[in-house]
Order: structure tokens, then C-alpha cells, then sequence
């Protein structure tokens, strides 16, 4: 992270470009209203190895600045369809995001601002009029709701020193760790990563807030594959995401963690796949935490409800129940940690300079809001409540930062796995399947493709009447939004905590869900795409 010196003189900087900015006018084209800055600067290191050798061991620092220059007024400006499809990578501006990092020398920064500026006035207002030319032909839907939403003026500074990184110590970890997997019976492949990001955030815009942020996120990847006699390449991976170095586990205990998925490794590989199944499902908390997020919190972002080609499954639905049982879903960037574990997802401010808000999304199964920027998707009532994200030079669009659900009548574990049973036999099916863990998860939102969304399973378990459970492999869970929601039956009692990222159109940000198990009645699966490779020509070579 940045001295506050440093940061005080880049404020400066930025606050007198802002001005410059505002200036923007060509004879005959609307002029500028807003003007934003969003510089990031990001210090990182990362380091990973294989077999118990370094592969890569890598120091970097950049810093980049997402631009927002707004002509035409607030009630109507150039931005269309929710901002969606403002991350194009060929236009003149995205070869000026990237700035300089000297904090000596700043006259490279300011040229940096200026063609930046100049860009992207230039692109406003080509959109500006490409918007106004397509009311010739086409009905513009968002016409009716102002374009961005003014604020008063907000100054914040959270400025926080980094964490230290031994890098000798994150080396050597990785070494060992990889040394280690390549050791253990079966394991013909595996690596482990060492990820620190520290990131420092200066917000600046021409209503006059200044808001100061930092963030930083610590990450730490072990894989390990296996191939069996059939050509299948089977993996287990683990994947930790926190917020702060003392929440990473010693060599010791990272061991004990790699041992456990070891074993299900070695599982997977011996048992019988399955091609497709529909039928009763318990997901444990990350996957039922995946199914919520694919399935209700993308459809649940504002941005999408004012583009003109998203399926908006959930438009005009405000007020009404979605959900067949009494769960209440909100989405909570304030939300620092859960249960001492840091929320990698939170932040006080969003990248339009929003406070973040403690957002009610369904209460007890009705749907009571959305995730939002500063463009109201309401006529009436509308309030931005800080959802405006982006990576780095794609425009800020509504996404999920803390999700959080909780059942009304929750249930413990055991008792799910009971309920699961009675309904395999109510429902007559040879068996239930129990989804222990995934790695992640996709949907589609648009109204040209197929309404429905995918979550990855790396363990997971069939269950048969009789209570005995066999794992299976060869497995991901898909279906559509609504059906899948509506069969859930029966919520949990202990929600867990889940730290990832979530790719959209606006990159990848960090996010965190925080969900109880889930009991549906029915859950379709499918067959996963594999490829088979060849056996091994020679044998593995003696290592030390």
C-alpha cells in the first residue's frame, strides 16, 4: 500500500485533472457533467512450485485508473444497456489506463491523464450520438429513468499498512508443500501458489468526494491429479482466500488439509462415474452458496435490468415470493468478517464513490430489492446502495460482494441428510445424491441464450434409500433459475463462509458468500466433459 504522502500528492493530481476535465467541450457536442478517477495501485507477489521446485517466484507493482467521463446531463447520458458492454479493449482509452508508478517524477502521470481524458470524452460522445441515432429506429426502455444518480459529497480515508510478505518463507512453503504432494501414492501431478495482492484505491470526482481504500487479499492454491488406467485425469484442488496472512495455516496443518484431499482424490479415481441424474440433492454450504449466486445473484444485479438484450428473469417481481420456503438473502459489502474470518468481498465505498449498503434482496422468499450502481432501474423509489464494481478498466456494473442467506426454520445437517432419504423413497428413486463440494460455477443472463446456469463438482456422493452412500465422479449440476429455486425444500443451520472471485463484464473482483446447506427436491446433473490421455510411456524417475 501506498504513504499517505504519496497518496496525498496523488490526490492533488487527480483533483486538478478532474477540474481540467470538466472543461471538455466541442462546439456542437454535448459537454462533460461528470468526470471521475479511480486510481488502483496494486503491489503483488506470487510464487509457485512443482515437485518441490520453484517455477516462478515474481514481484510486480502497477497502477491503472478506471475513468468516467458522463456527457449530456444526469437524466440523460451516453451510457446504454447498464454499462454491459462498456469494457471493449479496442478503443483509444484502454491503451491509457495503464499509468506510471514514479513517485518522483509525476509528469508522466499527467501526461498519462491527459490522453486519457481526451479519449474518453471523445468516446462519450460518439455514444452519446450513436444513443440518440438509435431512438430513430429503435424504442429506447430506459428512457424514462434518469441516467445517474448525483451525490453528495463523501470524504473517507482508510488507510491501513500492508502486511509484511516474507518472501523467503512463502518460497520455501511452496517448495516444501509441492514436494510433498508429489510424494503421496497416486499423485502424478501438483502444484502449490502463493498469491499476495495489496491494493491501495484513491477515488476522486468532480461532485468533490475523495475517498481513500485499501484492500488486501492473500491467497493459497494446492492441485493434485491423478491418472487412472482408463486415461482420466481426475483433480482435487484446494483453494484458501483470506483477508489477512494469519488465517493461511502452518506447513503442519496444510498438510493435514492436502492429506484429506488426497484421500478424496484417491476416491474418486477408483469409483464409478454416473452420466445424468434428476432427482432429490443436499448441497452443503459452498455449493448451495455456488447455486445462489449463479441462479438468483446475477439475475439480482441492476445493471442487467436496464440492458435491452438480458433475459431480466426477475423484472416486475419486486414484492412477489420467489422462493417456496422462508429464506431471506441480503448482500452486504460492510459485512468485514464472519465468524473471525475477513470477508474478502467488503468495502465501505464502491467504485462510483457509493457508500456501500447493507442490501435486503428477498426476505422470508419475497423479493424486496436488487444489487445497484448509480443508475436507478426504478422510476420511483430508487436509492443507489454500492454495488458499482469493476477489475480495472471496464465500467463499474451492480455486483455481488457479501451474500448472505439464512433460513427461517433451519435445519441441522443430520436432519437434512434424514429429509433427503424420505424423499428419495417418497419420490420412488434409486438414490439421492449429496454435493459435498465445487469448485465454482457459470450461468447465462441473456435473453438469446439458454436461461440456465452450471456449478463444477469436485466431491460428491450418491445415497441410497437404505442410507449408504457411494462417491461418484464424472458429475456437474446444472438447471434454470427459477425451477431450481423453487425446489428448494429445507435450509440448514450453520452457514459457512466462502471466499472466491466472480468473473462478469466487468473482470474479476474478489466476492464472498456466505450460505447454510440446501435441500431440493430436485437437481439435474450432467455429464462433464472429459478427455482421455494416453498411460505414461516411461516410468516416473527417482527423486530425492
Amino acid at each position: 500500500m501506498l504513504p499517505r504522502k504519496t497518496i496525498e500528492k496523488l490526490i492533488s493530481i487527480l483533483k486538478l485533472d478532474i477540474k481540467r476535465g470538466k472543461k471538455m467541450r466541442l462546439p456542437g457536442f454535448p459537454k462533460t457533467y461528470y468526470c471521475s478517477f479511480l486510481l488502483r495501485d496494486t503491489q503483488w507477489f506470487n510464487t509457485w512450485a512443482r515437485g518441490g521446485s520453484v517455477v516462478r517466484r515474481r514481484a510486480d507493482h502497477t497502477r491503472n485508473i478506471l475513468t468516467d467521463v458522463r456527457v449530456g446531463s444526469y437524466k440523460y447520458d451516453q451510457v446504454m444497456n447498464g454499462g454491459l458492454d462498456d469494457n471493449n479493449e479496442e478503443v483509444e482509452s484502454f491503451n491509457h489506463v495503464s499509468v506510471p508508478i514514479d513517485d518522483i517524477d509525476y509528469d508522466g502521470l499527467r501526461l498519462s491523464i491527459w490522453r486519457l481524458l481526451e479519449a474518453k470524452y471523445r468516446e462519450a460522445v460518439a455514444d452519446y450520438a450513436t444513443r440518440k441515432n438509435k431512438r430513430l429506429s429503435t424504442v429506447d426502455q430506459n428512457e424514462h429513468l434518469q441516467s445517474f444518480t448525483k451525490l453528495p459529497i463523501f470524504k473517507h480515508f482508510d488507510h491501513k499498512n500492508p502486511e509484511h510478505i516474507d518472501e523467503e518463507y512463502w518460497v520455501k512453503y511452496c517448495k516444501e508443500a509441492s514436494r510433498w504432494i508429489s510424494k503421496l501414492k497416486g499423485v502424478t501431478g501438483g502444484w502449490v501458489e502463493f498469491d499476495a495482492t495489496h491494493v491501495t484505491k484513491i477515488f476522486v470526482n468532480s461532485e468533490g468526494s475523495i475517498i481513500v481504500q485499501t484492500h488486501q487479499v492473500y491467497q493459497l492454491i494446492a492441485t493434485m491429479r491423478n491418472m487412472t488406467k482408463e486415461g482420466a485425469n481426475p483433480e482435487q484442488d484446494l483453494v484458501l482466500n483470506v483477508g489477512a496472512q494469519k488465517e493461511l495455516p502452518d506447513l503442519r496443518t496444510f498438510k493435514k488439509m492436502l492429506r484429506d484431499q488426497h484421500k478424496k482424490l484417491i476416491s474418486i479415481s477408483r469409483t464409478k462415474k454416473i452420466h445424468a441424474f434428476s432427482g432429490p440433492a443436499l448441497l452443503y454450504p459452498v455449493p448451495a452458496g455456488i447455486l445462489l449466486h449463479e441462479a438468483l445473484g446475477h439475475r439480482l444485479e441492476g445493471s442487467r435490468l436496464l440492458s435491452s438484450y438480458e433475459g431480466k428473469t426477475f423484472e416486475g417481481q419486486f414484492g412477489k415470493k420467489i422462493l417456496e420456503v422462508p429464506i431471506t438473502i441480503r448482500d452486504n459489502p460492510t459485512q468485514k468478517k464472519y465468524r473471525g474470518e475477513h470477508c474478502i468481498g467488503s468495502y465501505a465505498y464502491d467504485d462510483e464513490g457509493c457508500p456501500a449498503a447493507d442490501t435486503l434482496l428477498v426476505e422470508d422468499g419475497v423479493l424486496k430489492d436488487a444489487l445497484s450502481t448509480r443508475a436507478p432501474f426504478l422510476k420511483k423509489g430508487f436509492k443507489p446502495n454500492g454495488h458499482a464494481r469493476s477489475k480495472k478498466h471496464e465500467r463499474a456494473i451492480s455486483r455481488m460482494a457479501v451474500l448472505m442467506a439464512e433460513g427461517k426454520d433451519p435445519l441441522p445437517l443430520e436432519q437434512l441428510k434424514k429429509n433427503l432419504i424420505e424423499e428419495i423413497k417418497r419420490q420412488g428413486k434409486p438414490y439421492g445424491i449429496i454435493i459435498y463440494e465445487t469448485s465454482g460455477g457459470e450461468t447465462g443472463t441473456t435473453r438469446h441464450e439458454f436461461q440456465g446456469f452450471q456449478g463444477e463438482i469436485t466431491y460428491a456422493s450418491i445415497v441410497y434409500p437404505n442410507g449408504k452412500e457411494v462417491v461418484v465422479t464424472g458429475i456437474d449440476f446444472v438447471g434454470t433459475p427459477l425451477q431450481a429455486l423453487n425446489n428448494i425444500i429445507a435450509v440448514g443451520d450453520d452457514p459457512q463462509i466462502n471466499n472466491g472471485y466472480c468473473g462478469a463484464e466487468s473482470g474479476f473482483i474478489p466476492i464472498t458468500t456466505i450460505s447454510p446447506a440446501l435441500l431440493l427436491n430436485n437437481l439435474e446433473l450432467q455429464a462433464r466433459a472429459t478427455e482421455l490421455a494416453t498411460p505414461f510411456i516411461l516410468p516416473r524417475p527417482r527423486t530425492s
